[in-house]
């Protein structure tokens, strides 16, 4: 009899069946393992009661979880198990257990040897990481949080089981979660930081350092490529990466539809209506009928200049900003001076945050959690979005005293409902309803959970092999 595994694995790469090879040839078991699109298959003998102990003691020790893993299904069956060992290439993956061992362990011959390349995946070759990295015990405005002690990680943040498998995965993705320690608010001025466990050797080596001088936090200016995700119930997504997110095709020229072109590929969709919520890209609905993909709507470039111009224009508007100078003559003056900015940068003007950034104002919106928001115009006009009914809106609210938090939540659940009510009109219109989303907003979890509690019926599609932006 054979013992069989069904592994649900949503990605093409073959490192984590080479884990499981590996730990095959570790405990002299009789197995072998395949993996096709969406799965990765186990068999083992049971032949050998003890070499299935040790194969089972094996893995619980040192066999890493996968961030893109899903249901296990276990069943027993009269057949051979094939003789073909597995081979997996390098990948740009986090040191395994087995190598934080050798690192980390005085007992090792291997004890903070910074050349330990990870060779426990049934790779004939490893993978080079050059990073040129600097961490520090001083927090310096936006950096990254380097977990140094796995065992204060509840105590530092306040995190669910998911996310802590999530952050200790192989794949060591970012993650942004609520600082639950006072003295690291105090140290940073955040209630919300992005954290990471120790990503590469050089990262280990730094933690263990700092560990063992009684530091549980470090910083450090996060390279560009790494994978930062978005969880939202059982909702897992990569929002940025270019080191383990599966790779582009070039199914199109436009950046954005060939996003959406190459999710609908995944969803196996030959129609579909899809949302892209960038800050990068900008806001579109493409549509993909057989005659192709375009994008039926397509926000025009915000320019503050030009909606401060046009509400001057517009008699209601102009006294709109005419009361907002005298009630906010600061916030006022520094839009007047803000002209460059993108959209989020001017929202956060209006609401007088010192920072001014998508995720200043993202972070704020975090803080509220009641249910139901403000009404935010989400309007459109015949050249597009009015951007100026929107900044409008917020004006007005901040003029009745809204709660800044209470309106940033609102900001993004407005967000939301405009997607919502949008999709819903271009269904009616082509009469598809297979929905696509992606851009790099769903990063924030108000518009995250809007959209899921709103589109629940119609079970929208966000990939999780590819990342929603980049």
């Amino acid at each position: 009899m054979s013992i069989l595994q069904k592994i649900e694995y949503r990605i093409e790469h073959k490192y984590f069946a080479g884990f499981l090879q590996y730990a095959i040839d570790e405990s002299g078991v009789e197995g072998a393992v395949t993996q096709k699109r969406g799965a990765v298959l186990l068999a083992l003998s049971e032949e050998d009661p003890k070499a299935l102990e040790r194969f089972s003691a094996y893995t619980q020790k040192y066999l890493p979880h996968s961030i893109f893993m899903g249901e296990i299904k276990t069943g027993r069956k009269v057949a051979k198990v094939p003789q073909e060992r597995f081979h997996s290439p390098a990948y740009p993956i986090a040191p395994c257990p087995l190598c934080i061992e050798e690192i980390t362990d005085p007992a090792s011959d291997r004890y903070l040897d910074d050349t330990v390349r990870c060779t426990h995946y049934a790779n004939d070759e490893v993978y080079e990481d050059v990073d040129p990295t600097y961490f520090s015990p001083h927090y310096n405005g936006n950096d990254t949080v380097l977990l140094c002690d796995a065992t204060k990680v509840r105590e530092l943040f306040l995190v669910t089981d998911e996310e802590i498998k999530a952050l200790f995965s192989i794949e060591k993705p970012t993650l942004k979660v609520t600082v639950n320690d006072a003295q690291l608010r105090e140290i940073t001025g955040k209630k919300f930081l992005r954290v990471k466990a120790p990503y590469n050797v050089k990262s280990v080596l730094a933690a263990l350092n700092a560990k063992e001088s009684g530091i549980n936090t470090l910083f450090f200016n996060e390279r560009p490529n790494e994978p930062f995700v978005v969880l939202v119930q059982e909702h897992l997504h990569m929002v940025r990466d270019n080191r383990i997110s599966a790779a582009l095709q070039p199914l199109h020229p436009d950046p954005a539809l060939n996003r959406f072109l190459n999710v609908a590929e995944e969803a196996g969709a030959s129609q579909a209506i899809g949302a892209y919520l960038s800050r990068s890209r900008g806001i579109s609905f493409p549509v993909l009928t057989d005659r192709g993909a375009k994008k039926v709507i397509d926000f025009p470039t915000f320019d503050l200049r030009e909606v401060i111009d046009g509400m001057m224009q517009d008699d209601t508007r102009r006294r709109l900003l005419e009361n907002f100078t005298k009630t906010f003559p600061h916030e006022a003056h520094a839009l007047s001076e803000a002209m460059e900015g993108d959209l989020f940068e001017a929202i956060c003007v209006v609401m007088g945050l010192k920072e001014r950034s998508f995720e200043a104002l993202s972070d704020l919106s975090l803080e509220f959690h009641g249910n139901g928001g403000l009404k935010i115009d989400m309007n459109f006009k015949e050249e597009g979005f009015d951007y100026a009914a929107m900044l409008g809106s917020i004006m007005s609210f901040r003029i009745a005293g809204a709660e800044p938090h209470y309106l940033a939540y609102s900001i993004f659940e407005a967000f939301g409902d405009m997607a919502v009510s949008v999709l819903g009109q271009i269904k009616r219109e082509f009469k598809i309803d297979t929905f696509l989303l992606m851009g790099d907003l769903f990063e924030n979890s108000v518009l995250f959970s809007r959209i899921l509690s709103k589109f629940q019926i119609s079970k929208p599609y966000f990939s999780s092999r590819i990342a929603l932006d980049g």
